[in-house]
């Protein structure tokens, strides 16, 4: 089978990058959707390709016209891509799925993939001392807050939106992602249950971790590490982009 590539935590449009810098982002991130569409059967983006998104009914961001181009294409050319929620990009609407024909997931899927078991999920609110966050997640997700936004000018929405995705994104990079943490647990006792191989994000550290006959891994991000993950049908592997500062 071509390989099936994962990508994570890209958090494009992130108001703290310098532009020369989210320039270059922009770049490589093209640069490897080539490489995909050439060579891939399939891209599955595991969360956070925004730094922030809501979807107004009649409003997207202009900024971004660039990808949205790109991911259709790439889907016309015959390469599906599956695109989860992450903890910044969780207000996905129809945009993705009937316009530019993605496949969208709130939660996460399983799926056999080349004869392996996979669990791919974003893994926010896995983290040991989360619970805050699982609390806060939901009250996000829910119906009374997605109906307030939409009563906000985008501009408006967009610019508050900004500031607290910076926060969120300094609150999980200053977490502790030891080798206790709640998301190498989760993935471990989902060895246990049956899974061969079960790929997250969320964290921003590239991990590739062994249990038994299954493995663990993170896709770390594109802010700083640039890594993602390629499964060929036998063998999964973590892999760095050579991305030009």
């Amino acid at each position: 089978m071509k390989p099936v590539y994962f990508i994570s935590d890209i958090h494009l449009g992130a108001p703290s990058l310098k532009p020369e810098f989210e320039e270059k982002r922009k770049t490589a991130l093209l640069k490897f959707m080539d490489m995909v569409e050439k060579n891939g059967s399939r891209m599955i983006i595991v969360g956070d390709l925004f730094d922030f998104w809501y979807e107004y009914k009649s409003v997207v961001p202009k900024a971004f016209f660039w990808l949205y181009a790109k991911l259709a294409c790439m889907v016309e050319n015959g390469v599906p891509i599956d695109y989860i929620a992450g903890n910044h990009d969780f207000y996905l609407g129809e945009f993705f799925s009937k316009y530019l024909g993605l496949r969208v997931y709130q939660d996460g899927f399983s799926e056999k993939i080349g004869g392996k078991n996979f669990l791919v999920i974003h893994g926010d609110g896995l983290a040991l001392r989360d619970s805050g966050y699982r609390m806060l997640k939901k009250i996000l997700r829910g119906r009374l807050v997605r109906s307030l936004i939409k009563w906000i000018h985008p501009d408006i929405g967009f610019s508050l939106a900004r500031l607290f995705s910076k926060k969120s994104r300094e609150y999980t990079t200053s977490k502790d992602f030891g080798e206790t943490d709640g998301m190498l647990l989760f993935a471990e006792n989902k060895v246990k249950e049956g899974y061969d191989v079960v790929v997250m994000g969320h964290n921003h550290v590239p991990k590739f971790e062994r249990f038994g006959n299954g493995i663990y891994v993170n896709l770390g991000d594109w802010l700083g590490n640039f890594t993602y993950g390629i499964f060929d049908g036998n063998e999964m592997q973590l892999l760095k982009w050579e991305f030009e500062k």
